[in-house]
């Protein structure tokens, strides 16, 4: 089952590479050693980190190879029957915390055998590579994931979104409004955002100089997702919950909800 002695394991996956001090989107996987029932572990993951993994997050060939790295075998993961649909199993909900989403999967190959109607929960074996349906109240050790983002339901103009963030700064940690590049990472962090009280919620995009830059001094890699010429003070950028338009620009004046990213400094 692996090494009960160690009560977590981390792993740093840099899912965007990290220079020196500049601020991105870093996901982190955290293996835990110690036993929990499925519901217990969940909680855990969300009070602690962000949530219980799923493949959302990680590709299961990367959390094989990770998994047996820390000589874990069998761990809980985000999956679970559906308790209004008999034999759908879906993969937990980490945009809300709460509920299922997501295609059935109740046919994946995944499977080490059909899961009896009594085990509602799911474990992944990482020498079989394949799932198995348990009951909920056993327990076993458990995978968690966190990311560097800190949601701050405060309204604030962008000037004041930028210095809430930087005024967090310590001598180990440094933060910023949020900047992120890889277009890959926009639906995650408009996940991460669904619980801000503002549709919009800025992020360190702002017009400077006939071009759109990020906080950490990058320019936005595809400019023309937003006006190369914006009207006159819509000099900032928000990212929106719902509007699957990637960036909006907004009067820098206005004041919404912010998104902040960190680093640990070395």
């Amino acid at each position: 089952m692996g090494k009960n002695s160690r009560p977590e394991l981390m792993l740093l996956l840099l899912f965007n590479a990290a220079l020196q001090t500049e601020t991105r989107l870093i996901k982190t996987i955290s293996f835990m050693s110690q036993q929990l029932t499925w519901t217990d572990a969940r909680q855990f993951c969300q009070t602690n980190f962000v949530d219980m993994i799923t493949w959302d997050i990680i590709n299961p060939t990367l959390l094989t190879t990770l998994l047996q790295q820390v000589e874990l075998t069998e761990v809980w993961v985000g999956l679970h029957a559906d308790p209004e649909q008999q034999s759908v199993w879906r993969w937990i909900n980490v945009k809300t915390g709460e509920g299922l989403t997501g295609e059935d999967v109740s046919e994946s190959s995944y499977w080490a055998s059909q899961p009896k109607t009594s085990n509602n929960c799911a474990s992944y074996n990482s020498e079989r590579k394949k799932w198995s349906g348990r009951v909920c109240s056993e327990t076993l050790p458990f995978v968690c994931y966190g990311d560097n983002l800190v949601l701050l339901t405060e309204n604030k103009t962008w000037e004041e979104a930028m210095g809430r963030c930087r005024g967090m700064s310590s001598a180990s940690y440094e933060y910023d409004l949020l900047s992120v590049s890889a277009p890959a990472d926009f639906n995650y962090v408009r996940d991460r955002i669904y619980r801000a009280t503002s549709e919009e919620v800025w992020t360190g995009l702002r017009f400077l100089g006939g071009e759109w830059w990020w906080a950490n001094r990058e320019t936005l890699d595809q400019q023309e997702m937003l006006p190369d010429c914006p009207s006159q003070w819509r000099h900032c950028g928000m990212l929106s919950k719902s509007n699957t338009a990637n960036w909006t620009s907004r009067d820098c004046s206005e004041r919404r909800n912010f998104i902040c990213n960190y680093v640990k400094l070395e």
